[in-house]
């Protein structure tokens, strides 16, 4: 069996992708997380799940009455399986008790309420809740840390606390509380979590933390910063990136800030101080009609268009090799657009095997695609 923690508020349409791209048993459990049972080789690269934030692989259900008891379950299975040559990676998180993204509006949980249904996931009691949960973590990683240093010190001396990809040679182990006595215990072999950065991410919960800037033109700039993280590639000093749809320039400022050299393109203008900096050059003119005279670097581009249309930009652009990496959002409204998001992934794995399509925690109502071609 193995579970699937979704996208804020992206349950449903996780549990959709999964029966349409892998036949087979899947079904919600608590808030926001699916199990499923289909069959897959761990350790060779996976197609891209768009709403999909963490995957643990053969997750295996585990009743923890105490924290000493689980973490004497986690160092069993441990010791068992585990290379004491190798590192390794833990993660032990809550999945209980914090607000669903998804959950009921306002006239909901009143009638909840007033009929003595479940607690208002928003209540100061579901957040206390939650700490608790994180809390029981804490103190469960705490007792696993002390069993290693007095049975098995070699092995806790390869464990490694790094947000970096995985490398071939680095195990992933992953304990998930969905309540106080019950839990998830996925243990990922190397190399298999280094071939699959798409749905194994090295963040708890797969939730990279929104990067801030308040210096930048606006919030936008968090999402191209989410994408390099995830691609584990920057924009380098020295490179040429396309920003198409540019103003009023986040996704500009950031990879000036980079050192790059920018060429952006919009009927609007960028921010003043954007439009008179030494590396970037402005085309006024259509995002969708600009074709580069050369390979550049990086194709960026975050404009609000129908998803068919970035998706065939997308498409355009790497079958026609005018970059070698590529960043760009789609946009949608929910399921309804899930047909033109399967689409792309199947168009996009005939020139970019190893690209990206994901609902990025900086995302709202969109998902970004990005990847790199040579």
């Amino acid at each position: 069996m193995h579970a699937f923690l979704a996208a804020d508020g992206c349950e449903a349409t996780l549990l959709e992708e999964l029966r349409r791209t892998h036949p087979g048993f899947h079904q919600a459990q608590t808030p926001g997380l699916i199990q499923s049972e289909f069959d897959a080789d761990w350790n060779q690269s996976l197609p891209p799940l768009v709403f999909l934030r963490q995957a643990l692989f053969q997750a295996v259900p585990l009743k923890v009455d105490s924290i000493r008891l689980a973490a004497e379950i986690v160092f069993d299975q441990l010791v068992q399986v585990l290379p004491e040559s190798q590192p390794w990676r833990f993660h032990c998180v809550a999945h209980y008790g914090a607000r669903d993204p998804g959950s009921p509006g306002a006239r909901a949980r009143f009638t909840q309420a007033r009929f003595r249904r479940t607690p208002d996931p928003s209540s100061p009691e579901a957040n206390k809740t939650a700490d608790a949960g994180q809390h029981r973590c804490h103190l469960i990683e705490e007792a696993l840390v002390e069993l290693l240093q007095r049975k098995r010190r070699h092995l806790g001396r390869q464990r490694v606390d790094s947000t970096d990809p995985f490398a071939t040679t680095e195990s992933f182990v992953q304990l998930l509380l969905t309540s106080p006595t019950q839990g998830l215990l996925s243990i990922h072999l190397a190399p298999g979590p280094s071939r699959q950065p798409r749905w194994v991410v090295p963040f708890q919960k797969g939730d990279i933390p929104i990067a801030v800037d308040k210096a930048a033109p606006s919030r936008a700039f968090a999402k191209l910063v989410e994408s390099e993280i995830r691609m584990g590639r920057k924009i380098q000093a020295g490179e040429f990136c396309v920003d198409l749809g540019a103003a009023p320039g986040s996704w500009s400022y950031l990879a000036l800030q980079r050192g790059a050299h920018v060429t952006a393109v919009d009927r609007a203008h960028l921010r003043d101080d954007l439009m008179d900096h030494s590396k970037l050059e402005f085309v006024q003119g259509d995002a969708f009609n600009y074709v580069p005279s050369r390979m550049v670097d990086w194709l960026l581009c975050d404009v609000i268009a129908a998803p068919e249309r970035c998706a065939q930009l997308v498409i355009d652009w790497t079958r026609q090799k005018r970059c070698r990496r590529f960043v760009v959002t789609i946009k949608f409204s929910g399921a309804a657009d899930l047909n033109a998001i399967q689409n792309l992934k199947r168009e996009l794995a005939e020139v970019c095997p190893e690209f990206f399509l994901q609902r990025l925690c900086a995302n709202k109502n969109e998902a970004c695609v990005f990847g790199a071609i040579v």
